[in-house]
């Protein structure tokens, strides 16, 4: 049975992840659907800023937490330039009340990447149907306050994604070609930034930037 969108043409759709086996299997079902049209991909938020600057795109199905920036950064920028693209934030985590308050400020959309194929199907003829949020400018999302993902440094994430994986002190000096010190210095670091207490904690704030 078809799934097109009834009365329209095929949705154009870009698919922005940094996580290769995402973006791929996001991309798969687009591609399946009579309902869209794969209108191409980015790895990471550079790229969806040039692709999205030339492609004119129904929905942009884009990764909250990527390495060089966050989904809601591309958003914003996009808004600017006076985009019509509707926007759908993959997330790595669940959301409170108050984060998914946040994030229907800024996103058309937002689905947790367990969804299943026909829940994204669903999500994106959803946000292809919603009118097209213009925050005022000055109005932005201030990010330090979503999904507590703080103002890390690029080493500190990389420790982040280590303690999420389970590596020891130890372990993450000698992957990363740094001191055991400099590894706990950093975690205090961490810990002090996202005001966390404890390495299940931390676990969860790498999971919600993206960093597992």
């Amino acid at each position: 049975m078809s799934d097109q969108h009834p009365g329209h043409l095929p949705l154009r759709v870009v698919v922005v992840d940094d996580h290769a086996i995402v973006r791929d299997a996001v991309s798969a079902v687009i591609e399946m659907s009579d309902a869209f049209e794969l209108a191409g991909s980015a790895s990471n938020g550079t790229e969806a800023l040039e692709l999205l600057g030339r492609v004119e795109a129904d929905v942009a199905v884009i990764d909250f937490a990527m390495p060089d920036m966050t989904g809601v950064d591309v958003i914003n920028k996009l808004r600017d330039k006076g985009t019509e693209t509707r926007f759908l934030l993959l997330t790595g985590s669940h959301m409170d009340e108050d984060e998914r308050e946040r994030l229907s400020r800024c996103a058309e959309g937002f689905l947790h990447k367990e969804a299943g194929r026909q829940t994204l199907i669903e999500a994106i003829r959803a946000v292809a149907d919603s009118p097209c949020l213009r925050p005022a400018s000055g109005d932005q999302m201030d990010m330090s306050g979503v999904l507590g993902t703080g103002d890390l440094t690029g080493r500190e994430r990389d420790i982040l994604r280590e303690i999420a994986r389970g590596h020891s002190v130890d372990q993450i000096a000698d992957k990363l070609g740094i001191s055991a010190a400099t590894v706990r210095k950093h975690r205090e670091n961490i810990m002090g930034k996202l005001e966390l207490n404890s390495t299940s904690q931390l676990v969860r704030a790498a999971m919600q930037i993206g960093q597992y």
